[in-house]
């Protein structure tokens, strides 16, 4: 074993790259629980990279735009001498000078506009929070309809097999009764009917795979780890829009535009009154005394530009504010249509298992008249209902689950 790690550590000094592929294909092999796929899927997703880029360069133009313009330094000479003096003196005042110029805010522009900068920031932040909870949306959904695919592949393969038996059991009947070839023929047709059920739920089993590879950048080759129920239906309507309201990515991005649209309201009010600027200089004359000097610059008026921005700015903030509304009521709508769904969805699911029961009693009654000269051919369709019933059972399952996803998925569940 000693050996072997030996082999492997000199293998990856010589050649890295082999061993960095095997750890890959490792990970792509393993990777395959719930949580793992979702994590995964959550650090590789290009668009929350993106985003993360985008946190960045918000972060830094905060620092930018709190800070005061760059002072500005002028060197220069004036009144040079050629022939004649370019003044209208006949003695020359030729001297050259330095100056620095520095433009003072009068308020709190500049701690506003970084203000708006880290609001921004904080809308980011909510993408980047509605981004994984769609992400584990889509990993969960993936996760659940090839759960369920494989559970209804379980229930199609055992009754393929058990498919066999009568319809041995017809070609023997077919000799001496005129409906069983009828039958054979049906049962037959049943058989074939069944097989194209099963490659559909192959298919969607790959189609999960694919979805997660889109998603997350993960090859997963089989889902060993299921969606656990969290039995919203327990729960009132109340309690459910209490966590939608608490805990809804997509209301706190809402609000935190709400914030910006504020704030830049405030940016545009202190932008009506102007920075004004100070000016120092040295000047250096050839044939008198060197002076300095400070001048102080302010403008005389503003146009109705920036009064007319404050107007815009305003009228943002009052557009944030319906968007949030807007919002708010379309996903306590939307929860409340998926919830009362949800409730319906277990009723409907009762009624199958009800059913179900039912169809096990009559098996076992014709189970028991087979002794008594009963119908074997008659016992056997009675499966047929039965598996019928189960695949029936497994849909409505599904779409419960699924349902829960989209729940999941309102109140901002990112696992």
């Amino acid at each position: 074993m000693c050996s072997m790690k030996s082999n492997l550590l000199m293998e990856y000094i010589m050649n890295p790259k082999p061993i960095l592929l095997f750890f890959c294909i490792t990970l792509s092999l393993h990777a395959q629980t719930l949580r793992e796929v979702i994590d995964y899927s959550q650090r590789h997703n290009y668009q929350l990279q993106i985003l993360q880029e985008e946190s960045e360069i918000i972060d830094r133009e905060a620092d930018i735009v709190g800070a005061w313009s760059d002072p500005v330094l002028q060197a220069g000479m004036n009144d040079i001498q050629a022939v004649q003096p370019l003044s209208r003196n006949v003695e020359a005042m030729q001297n050259q000078f330095i100056t620095l110029s520095q433009a003072i805010p009068l308020n709190n522009r500049l701690e506003i506009a970084s203000d708006v900068e880290k609001e921004k920031l904080l809308v980011v932040e909510q993408k980047k929070e509605i981004l994984s909870v769609n992400i584990a949306f889509g990993v969960r959904k993936a996760f659940i309809e090839a759960q369920f695919a494989q559970s209804s592949l379980s229930i199609l393969d055992r009754y393929i097999s058990f498919l066999k038996r009568p319809m041995d059991l017809l070609v023997n009947l077919s000799a001496v009764e005129k409906n069983s070839v009828e039958k054979y023929i049906t049962t037959q047709l049943l058989q074939k009917t069944y097989q194209f059920k099963r490659e559909a739920w192959l298919r969607n089993i790959e189609v999960a795979k694919e979805r997660i590879e889109l998603i997350g950048n993960l090859k997963i080759d089989n889902f060993s780890d299921e969606v656990v129920l969290k039995n919203y239906h327990y729960q009132t309507l109340e309690e459910l829009l209490s966590l939608l309201d608490m805990n809804s990515p997509e209301l706190h991005m809402r609000d935190a535009l709400k914030n910006v649209a504020n704030h830049e309201i405030e940016l545009a009010q202190a932008k009506e009154q102007t920075d004004f600027t100070v000016t120092g200089g040295y000047y250096q004359r050839f044939d008198r005394n060197d002076y300095v000097s400070v001048a102080v610059s302010f403008p005389l008026y503003i146009h109705k530009k920036q009064s007319n921005k404050t107007v815009q700015a305003m009228k943002k903030s009052n557009i944030q504010n319906l968007t949030y509304e807007q919002t708010k009521v379309q996903l306590e709508q939307g929860l409340k249509i998926t919830f009362h769904q949800l409730q319906s969805l277990y009723d409907e699911l009762k009624i199958l298992e009800q059913s179900g029961v039912k169809i096990n009693q009559l098996i076992s009654n014709a189970k028991s008249e087979l002794a008594s000269g009963g119908s074997l051919v008659h016992y056997y369709e009675l499966f047929t209902k039965r598996v019928n019933n189960r695949l029936a059972i497994n849909k409505k399952r599904l779409a419960i689950a699924l349902n829960e996803n989209q729940i999941d998925q309102l109140l901002g569940v990112t696992q």
